[in-house]
Order: structure tokens, then sequence, then C-alpha cells
């Protein structure tokens, strides 16, 4: 049951969009990715050949499991408490599992590494979208969106469509192996700052949420 709602403010963005002036949110990352960056770097060249990509920094680095689609502050500390005992609990439910992340896609908006198996990873999402919903009222529990995902640059939203994004993606296809396995043991929530042009995020730590044995 729903047990406190968020002060009312600006419709919530869609995902990629310009977050209202001031906001901060609060989502459920994957950031357990050391593994990962050595993978990251052997895609950087490609990265930086791709016009007006941003290269997300290895300390950002995270996979984005869901969200909660109003401002941080809106939140009270009491929400927020209930909020990370339900994820916990949840999570709680969720034996390890092994992840493989890569190879790396060229999206419209961001060049990514893409996850797999779905399975687990999905029951993680869905089992954090419903403990958002438990606990902030207004339905403001989000998925992460589309497949599970780990960005490695972003395109700000001021920019225009890259017509080269195909070329791009073949340069990608030729790094190798340009995958990883990891085991998902834990996630944390965060909160996440936006910059101005939506091209970065970063994020301060809220708590750890792990996962079952």
């Amino acid at each position: 049951m729903n047990t406190s709602a968020p002060a009312t403010g600006p419709k919530p963005p869609e995902s990629g969009q310009r977050w209202p002036e001031g906001w901060t949110k609060l989502h459920v990352y994957l950031t357990d990715l050391d593994q990962v960056k050595a993978v990251a770097e052997s895609y950087r060249e490609v990265i930086d050949r791709a016009v007006d990509d941003r290269p997300v920094p290895h300390e950002w680095l995270h996979a984005t499991i869901a969200s909660v689609e109003c401002d941080a502050a809106s939140i009270d500390n009491r929400t927020r408490e209930k909020l990370i005992d339900r994820l916990r609990e949840k999570a709680a439910a969720i034996p390890a599992f092994p992840l493989t992340i890569g190879p790396a896609l060229a999206a419209t908006g961001a060049i990514m590494l893409d996850t797999f198996p779905d399975t687990a990873f999905r029951q993680l999402v869905n089992a954090s979208v419903e403990a958002i919903n438990d606990t902030v009222e207004g339905g403001y529990g989000r998925p992460c969106g589309g497949p599970g995902h780990v960005s490695l640059s972003y395109r700000s939203a001021a920019v225009e469509a890259d017509q080269q994004r195909g070329a791009i993606q073949n340069k990608l296809r030729d790094v190798r192996p340009g995958r990883t396995e990891i085991t998902v043991s834990g996630v944390d929530l965060v909160r996440v700052i936006q910059s101005e042009d939506a091209s970065t995020y970063t994020w301060e730590p809220v708590a750890r949420i792990p996962l079952g044995e």
C-alpha cells in the first residue's frame, strides 16, 4: 500500500528528456561494474569518432534498473526509509545471477553495452518498480528503458540526429571480444543529477540493496 505522496509539481519527463529545473531523481542502479571498465575502454576509439557523443567516465558506468519519476526532494525521509526497506525485501527474494554485458550497440541517443540474458534482470526490474509503487504514492515507478544496457556515451538532447550511426555500428562490431560476464549480487539506490544538456549523469549513493543468496 502506498504510504506517502511527493509534493505536486511538473509532469515527470519522458526518458532522455531534460528534467525540470532543480530536480534530482532516485534511481535503482547496477554499479558493480569494475569488470566492465576494460570492455568500455576497448570501445573508446570508436566512441571518439562519433560526432557529439560524450563518453561516460568509468566511475559513472551503470545499468538502470528503475527510477522514481518525481523530484527526489519531494520524498520525505520516512518514505525514503520505507522504500529502502521494501527494495531490500523484494531483492532478497531474487538470487544473485550471472549477466553478460556487451557487445556495444549504437542507439539514437547513446552508444551502449547490451545485457543478456533478460529473465533475472527483468525480474529485478519488475520487483524494483513494485517496491517504488508500494511506498511512493503516485505511480512514479518506471522500469529501465528497453532491454538492460550500460551506456558508454550520451548525446545531448540539443544535437541533431547522427546520419553516420550505421557506420559507427559497423566499427563497434569490429571490437573483440567486446563483452564480459559479471555476477549481479546487489544494486544501489542512488540520487541522480542530470547535466544541463542531459548528456551526463552522476549520482550520490543512498542505500545498498543486496540480492538473495
